[in-house]
């Protein structure tokens, strides 16, 4: 026996929330511009990864696991801004909330590896995190930016 309720086939490609041709030029130099900074997190991840694992093979006992444990967390951050980078040249949607969560992880991170630093201070590695996230935040925030990814 037939059911009651059918479904229609879909047939009807959903379109991207903001395509190339929809958005002016403001955007579009704003877009490249949050894809280059992206692209400098992932780069600068990545050698921060490089630099943790060269300096845990050095040490010895619960500090070359906890710095393996910190590299281990750089590669994923290096993979989430690529992933960011990705969506964002593509202007999807999601890469915005992405690009914005990890601005916070990388605030955050940077925050806890200079405390713990101790008497090393601010080195210019933590300060170049600081700028890297404090300007891809503020980009973010842009009205272009936000229209391009679907967010206002």
């Amino acid at each position: 026996m037939p059911s009651a309720v059918t479904l229609r086939a879909m047939n009807v490609r959903t379109p991207a929330v903001g395509t190339p041709t929809s958005h002016g030029a403001e955007g579009s130099a704003a877009v490249g511009a949050l894809c280059f900074l992206l692209l400098l997190e992932a780069a600068f991840a990545l050698i921060v990864t490089i630099v943790l694992s060269l300096v845990a093979g050095e040490q010895g006992g619960a500090a070359e696991t906890s710095t393996r444990f910190a590299a281990g967390g750089t590669i994923l951050l290096a993979i989430a801004a690529y992933v960011a980078y990705r969506g964002a040249r593509r202007r999807r949607s999601w890469s915005w909330t992405l690009s914005a969560l990890l601005q916070l992880i990388l605030a955050v991170g940077a925050g806890i590896a200079m405390v713990t630093a101790g008497e090393e201070g601010a080195t210019p590695a933590y300060l170049i995190a600081f700028a890297l996230a404090a300007a891809t935040m503020l980009l973010l925030s842009t009205s272009g930016v936000r229209r391009a990814l679907g967010q206002g």
